[in-house]
């Protein structure tokens, strides 16, 4: 099982492409595998793939707002299957009724359907709130496991009062990736090995479950993108 970065957790370590080159080339020193992109920093998809080539840097994923899905899908998909993505991510979208549960999930339908001609899937990021009881008892977890695959954050399971290890092995079937996250109770991200998430077991339920990989992210890093993402590193080194 290999590890990749969600380039969100570094956002603050670069302002220019010559910067977010040189955190990726950091990235790869730390013993990051892969990257999940949340932007390609002004790059030509042939460019970030060739880059990607030259620091032996697996593309995994790309990140995206649902606006996005519904106003440049083509665009989007287009690029990433050029950079070479496997699997296009929504990463958040509004679930706080029905109305809007059903239109997320007439988006991500369409665009799992678009996502066939490219030879990629199409999945959904979660965060706590898709586990808040919706008007007819039901949750937009529910809803949205039927559009489209996951992939579980499982910091914010972990943080809707759901048991991460339990929920990978019960919906094995519809997981894509992993995000490996830890956290405080308050809903607090924090890195590896920091908070109160069962990240071992977590590790453990993601082989189990036939994962290629993790993928590890922070929303909110101290001090700094590039050293809380070091510190996670080293955690998941010194496990095993």
């Amino acid at each position: 099982m290999k590890i990749g970065l969600q380039l969100y957790s570094v956002r603050d370590s670069y302002q220019n492409q010559e910067e977010f080159k040189n955190s990726l080339r950091q990235l790869k020193a730390f013993g990051y595998e892969g990257v999940e992109f949340a932007g390609y920093a002004g790059f030509q998809a042939e460019e970030m793939k060739n880059f990607l080539k030259e620091i032996e840097l697996e593309p995994i994923a790309s990140h995206h707002g649902i606006d996005d899905f519904e106003q440049n899908l083509e665009g989007i998909l287009e690029y990433d299957a050029r950079v070479g993505c496997k699997t296009v991510v929504c990463a958040y979208a509004p679930t706080s009724n029905l109305a809007e549960v059903e239109h997320l999930v007439t988006v991500m339908h369409k665009a799992k359907e678009a996502a066939k001609a490219y030879g990629m899937e199409v999945a959904y990021h979660n965060h706590s709130h898709e586990f808040n009881q919706l008007e007819d008892g039901s949750v937009p977890m529910d809803h949205i496991k039927k559009s489209c695959n996951l992939e579980l954050d499982t910091y914010w399971v972990f943080h809707a009062d759901v048991e991460p290890c339990s929920y990978i092995k019960d919906s094995a079937d519809q997981i894509s990736l992993i995000h490996l996250k830890d956290g405080d109770l308050e809903g607090v991200p924090c890195a590896l090995g920091e908070g109160r998430n069962d990240i071992k077991g977590i590790i453990e339920a993601s082989k189990a479950i036939g994962m290629e990989w993790i993928i590890v992210e922070n929303d909110d890093p101290v001090p700094d993108g590039l050293s809380d993402v070091k510190r996670s590193m080293e955690y998941l080194k010194s496990l095993y």
